[in-house]
């Protein structure tokens, strides 16, 4: 992990109190750069990867409709949502939270920290 963990974990912490109860900053490829996540490392490493692959299959699927980079992937489970943004070239944003009248306040909570978050991890970007 580089310099800026304690950014992000602000940022996380941010999302925590806009009703988002789990949150993490993943690599495009799937490692986690910072976290917020329940259940052991092997859960949350898994979790990781499957994030990193829904979003960039859901911006491939949009690249070959030719309808330009999504905004955002949201995936309802029951009364929960789990969004995902890309924040720059090497990261993405993950956040679950419940699906009740604070889901509105909250997405523009989740967009504000992915560029945020995009400006913090830009030292990760290859030259």
């Amino acid at each position: 992990m580089q310099e800026f963990g304690g950014d992000l974990k602000a940022v996380l912490a941010k999302l925590k109190e806009a009703g988002v109860d789990s949150s993490a900053v993943i690599r495009r490829d799937g490692v986690i750069i910072e976290a917020d996540l329940p259940g052991s490392p092997e859960e949350k490493e898994s979790f990781a990867a499957m994030a990193a692959a829904l979003l960039g299959a859901a911006e491939t699927a949009a690249s070959e409709l030719r309808q330009g980079v999504p905004r955002r992937v949201i995936m309802e489970a029951g009364d929960r949502r789990i969004v995902e943004l890309g924040a720059g070239p090497v990261a993405l944003l993950v956040a679950s939270l419940s699906a009740g009248p604070q889901f509105t306040r909250a997405l523009k909570e989740i967009d504000r920290a992915a560029h945020e978050v995009r400006g913090i991890v830009k030292a990760l970007q290859p030259a």
